[in-house]
């Protein structure tokens, strides 16, 4: 099948409660499913271009990276491809605008590989139609790309500590650890060795 010379074509993996979602944004719109992907997409990315990085939305599905890639080479997968028929231009915006952990890349080992496509696709398919399964039942949908630095599990190095609306309300596994205090080894009689 021949693309369009500035069309890229691409595949995500996404969980298949997204697919029920997106099948119900096509048939509310009458459009097919390149163009639902492709408006949806460009909604999405305008949308998050306008937002402050720390208050760019993100799915929880790819925070938690669910469903999770097989364990074995044998073993089934539990999330299907789509694929994308976009502009070079909106998939590299959308990229841009997706949550991406400091040292996830694209092509890193498969367990911290980042999804930033997937984030992007997933996260505007749930802003049209909100999608849940066994799993997801029961999170909330969406978080805000500060929330790993609200509870300092990641920072730029170098960089002062983010404050957001989100660290007035920590929960009991974000709350700051106190740092241990020393205690004195007596084993050596001449000088004292502190064991943390």
């Amino acid at each position: 099948m021949a693309v369009h010379p500035k069309t890229a074509e691409t595949n995500v993996r996404l969980p298949p409660c997204a697919f029920g979602a997106l099948a119900a944004a096509m048939t509310r719109q009458g459009t097919s499913r390149d163009a639902t992907v492709r408006r949806l997409m460009t909604e999405h990315v305008e949308r998050q271009e306008q937002e402050d990085p720390d208050d760019r939305l993100t799915h929880i599905s790819t925070v938690l990276r669910y469903p999770p890639p097989p364990r074995w080479r044998k073993d089934p997968r539990q999330d299907r491809p789509l694929r994308l028929r976009a502009s070079a231009d909106l998939l590299e915006r959308a990229r841009a605008v997706s949550l991406v952990l400091p040292g996830q890349y694209q092509r890193a080992f498969r367990d911290y590989q980042s999804r930033a496509l997937t984030d992007a696709v997933v996260t505007a398919i749930a802003v049209a139609e909100r999608f849940t399964d066994e799993f997801l039942d029961g999170l909330l949908p969406f978080c805000t790309t500060a929330l790993p630095a609200t509870c300092g599990g990641w920072r730029p190095p170098g960089s002062a500590p983010v404050r957001s609306a989100l660290s007035w309300r920590r929960p009991w596994w974000c709350a700051k650890r106190q740092p241990r205090q020393p205690k004195p080894c007596w084993t050596q009689t001449r000088s004292t060795c502190w064991r943390l």
